[in-house]
Parts: C-alpha cells; structure tokens; sequence
C-alpha cells in the first residue's frame, strides 16, 4: 500500500504558532476518498492517529476534509522548556502505552494515547513536569 500525505491547513494565534499554514500527516488509502492517519500530527487539532477521514483532491493534493471515522485515541503535545531532552519523559509514556513522535522543533513531541490507557495517568505524569516548568503540555484531542 502507498503511503500519501493528507494536508490539514492550520490556523496561526497571535505570536504565529504554528510556524507554518500546512501540515502533512502520513496515510494510507482505505478506499472511496478515504485515509487512515499513519502518524501523529504536531499541530493539526481536526484528526490524529488511526483515525479514518475523507479529503478533497486539489491537483495532486490531498486537503483533510472531515474525520469519518475516529480511532478512539487521543492527542496530547508537550513542549520541553530549558532545553531539556524529551527522551526520558517519552520513554516514561511508552512505559504506561503511549507512542510519541519528534517535531522538527527539537522542544516539541506529539503523543498517541490509545484507548486503553487511562488519561488520568497519562495526565498526572505530564502534571509531574509542568508544575516544575520543565514542560508543558496540550489536550489537543481527548476521546475519553
């Protein structure tokens, strides 16, 4: 199967984050204009892992449309603060089930919480870090 990145247009706030106006997610086609998501968005907030959605086809590219189908994952983002490495903090959420992903910002990650793990742990640990601002963290999609 071929992978095809699904383009979600993204919405800058007042100081210009997200630093760009697309992001391309990686998917794989399951038929009649839709995608399953192969990874985990850094700045969309319409979509993330695992779930189905159906796009336009503009030219050659693929925009996101809507999430026909949600996964039952959620979302979370952490920015690391002092230049601290996230490695330890991933490796503490692989640990209780999570998959995370590096942005090409190196303070930036994206979480994969799947269904099964329980959102209040996950919550807890990342409450561990920002009460010591260490990191802070985003609920961009909660399905719990």
């Amino acid at each position: 199967m071929i992978q095809q990145k699904v383009l979600f247009r993204l919405e800058r706030d007042a100081e210009g984050f997200p630093p760009a106006d697309v992001e391309g997610v990686w998917a794989d086609e399951a038929g009649e204009g839709k995608f399953v998501l192969d990874n985990i968005p850094f700045f969309a907030r319409q979509a993330t892992l695992g779930d189905v959605v159906s796009v336009n086809r503009i030219g050659d590219e693929l925009f996101y449309d809507s999430t026909e189908q949600p996964s039952g994952n959620s979302l979370v983002r952490v920015v690391m603060f002092g230049g601290r490495d996230p490695q330890e903090l991933r490796s503490r959420l692989r640990a209780i089930g999570c998959s995370s992903e590096l942005s090409h910002l190196p303070s930036l990650f994206a979480v994969n919480v799947p269904p099964s793990v329980d959102i209040g742990q996950v919550r807890a640990l990342l409450d561990e870090g920002s009460a010591l601002d260490q990191w802070d963290y985003e609920e961009a999609i909660l399905r719990k």
